[in-house]
């Protein structure tokens, strides 16, 4: 009773924020679905069990249900708070709506959320919708200082977040030294797929939520879905499918609902066949309906079914049309057939053209630069009807509320009000660099082990450790002055995440003799001859190799670093068993494998 009474006066104060009904002279929020808007105690019998036990929580804590009135309702001069209502507008049919920061998981009828995006939009003046369709935050080639990667609908009214945008190929993309050690080098894409766990995408997907949300942003650049058709491709490493439709339709989904569970939007990407960096903005992929479905789709459709909240369109063609520019796929493909509900944004710098009723609703990164032309103008976007526009913006606002960030407590900074977040805020924790070593572990590949060589028994004592990837070095200050540079232990490009001293091959065993009293035999060298005056003695030889791929260009051939180095080893080492262990962003050839006795490749793993 306590609590209804608590209830009862506390909705009594926001009377003036309450719809009058026609039809009755009693003050009650009306919903589309019928369950309505509680703003008074004639309601509360309406209200879900769940929201009458959190109401009953708030009061055995002494705390107010609502905090004190400050968002402007759209379409009157009204303040509202959490589960209070504003008043109904003629776009209601003057039925009352919730509050526009009121918790998404806070059900108050099917009709709502609807009633609530109309009124937004009813509200707004065509240039706040305009600061929704295209990026801010960049002059040229160069992002701006305190700004996202990526970032639209800055400093609107009705308590609307911003969307703060941040790459993600191994996690949050570290384009300072500082930011280097506030998140987490997580292993790559392709690594984290290699476990085959659902379970485990999600509690990463989920940590990696929580770190973008700490860091000030609310909407990931990933998952990166597609399917691997050009061996060599740049960004393979940053694409969970591998190359199976099937397998990344798995993957989609857990990835998508974990990073959304934490109120951060998941963009699916680059849809449609952008399967090479190598001539990416000409490229000209063709294919057939059936393939499409069949073949490159299924990750994209996942993604569609776990409720992404955005899609990014490629800059490759398909079928002779710039896929951001292709109502083929944009419109009827993704938007009518798939069901497709949210956003579409144009990678950065992708459009050619006035992409809007070909399916664009935003272009990032917003500004022009002498190589490519701003096509989301005022005037450009002037000659779209209204209704066309908030078809557009309402594609955004719509996983924006479902998912929690009009909340307060999930609400983001304001560039470029964001240097403590995004350059001081730390996001990782001793709990996340435990997953990762975790998934590290997990995404180790056996490739070959004949007369079981692996894993090592004790009478192991001496390890032969040869070849430079053994002990490769992190040149940190040289990947962040070239965007485009990996390592052995990240890619380059904009999904580049970049691990103060990564544990090395070499660091690892030698923790590990230290425990089992082993002891290393080492070579860091490329000279198969060198290496060989080390092997004497030893029990087993390791030879290790490695490559790295980035954004921008595909790898120039499938063999790792020092591919002849190993091949000549492998064949000269008659006495011991051989085991190669490879560092790779994707496919390799391995021409020194008929001479291993054993094989162990990981995807480039991050720190550990």
């Amino acid at each position: 009773m306590r609590t209804i009474a608590r209830f009862v006066r506390s909705s009594l104060l926001v009377a003036p924020l309450l719809s009058w009904s026609s039809a009755t002279d009693d003050a009650t929020c009306i919903d589309a679905g019928g369950g309505g808007c509680p703003s008074d105690d004639s309601s509360l019998l309406s209200l879900p069990i769940r929201r009458q036990q959190q109401l009953a929580a708030t009061e055995l804590v002494g705390v107010a249900a609502d905090p004190a009135p400050t968002v402007q309702c759209p379409g009157s001069a009204s303040l509202c708070a959490g589960s209070q209502c504003c008043p109904g507008t003629s776009v209601t049919q003057q039925r009352t709506f919730p509050c526009p920061n009121a918790k998404a998981d806070y059900d108050l009828g099917a009709g709502n959320q609807t009633d609530l995006v109309a009124a937004l939009l009813s509200a707004m003046t065509r240039e706040e919708k305009h600061q929704f369709l295209r990026g801010t935050g960049w002059v040229g080639w160069e992002n701006e200082p305190s700004y996202y990667i990526g970032d639209a609908g800055l400093h609107e009214r009705f308590g609307i977040p911003s969307l703060n945008m941040q790459d993600n190929g191994q996690g949050f993309r570290t384009v300072t030294e500082g930011i280097i050690s506030e998140v987490t080098s997580w292993p790559s894409t392709l690594a984290a797929a290699s476990s085959w766990s659902e379970a485990g995408t999600e509690r990463w997907a989920i940590a990696l939520g929580k770190e973008f949300k700490i860091k000030g942003a609310n909407v990931i650049l990933g998952p990166g879905l597609n399917v691997h058709r050009v061996a060599l491709g740049g960004r393979n490493g940053e694409y969970v499918s591998g190359e199976s439709p099937y397998f990344g339709a798995r993957m989609a989904k857990p990835y998508v609902k974990g990073v959304q569970s934490q109120n951060v939007l998941a963009v699916a990407k680059h849809f449609a066949l952008n399967n090479q960096e190598t001539n990416r903005d000409s490229v000209n992929s063709v294919v057939d309906p059936r393939t499409l479905w069949e073949v490159y789709y299924p990750p994209f459709e996942a993604a569609v079914e776990a409720g992404a909240g955005s899609f990014m369109c490629g800059y490759n063609y398909v079928n002779g049309k710039h896929a951001c520019g292709s109502s083929d796929i944009l419109l009827k493909d993704l938007k009518q057939d798939m069901g497709f509900e949210g956003w579409v944004q144009s990678d950065w710098w992708a459009l050619h053209s006035f992409a809007a009723m070909d399916g664009v609703d935003q272009e990032m990164p917003g500004d022009a630069t002498p190589a490519a032309k701003l096509w989301f103008t005022d005037e450009n976007l002037d000659t779209l009807s209204d209704a066309k526009v908030d078809n557009m913006v309402g594609r955004m606002l719509r996983p924006m509320l479902e998912y929690g960030l009009f909340e307060p407590g999930n609400h983001v900074c304001t560039p470029p009000d964001c240097s403590h977040e995004l350059y001081e805020a730390n996001a990782t924790s001793p709990e996340h660099q435990e997953l990762s070593k975790e998934m590290a572990i997990k995404a180790m590949l056996l490739l070959k082990n004949e007369y079981n060589v692996l894993p090592f028994t004790d009478q192991v004592k001496k390890i032969a450790l040869l070849g430079a990837a053994c002990n490769a070095k992190q040149d940190v200050k040289e990947q962040l002055s070239i965007w485009d540079k990996g390592s052995y232990y990240n890619i380059g490009g904009s999904g580049q995440v970049i691990a103060w001293d990564p544990v090395t091959i070499y660091a690892g065993l030698q923790a590990a003799c230290e425990q089992k009293g082993c002891e290393l035999q080492t070579y860091f060298g490329t000279n198969a001859r060198e290496a060989l005056t080390k092997v004497e003695g030893a029990d087993v030889a390791i030879l290790c190799g490695g490559t790295t791929s980035t954004e921008g260009h595909d790898r120039n051939s499938l063999s790792v670093d020092d591919e002849d180095f190993m091949v000549e080893l492998a064949g000269s080492i008659k006495a011991m068993p051989v085991i190669s262990l490879t560092m790779t962003p994707g496919a390799i050839v391995m021409p020194w494998i008929n001479d291993a006795d054993a094989a162990l490749n990981v995807f480039l793993a991050g720190k550990y």
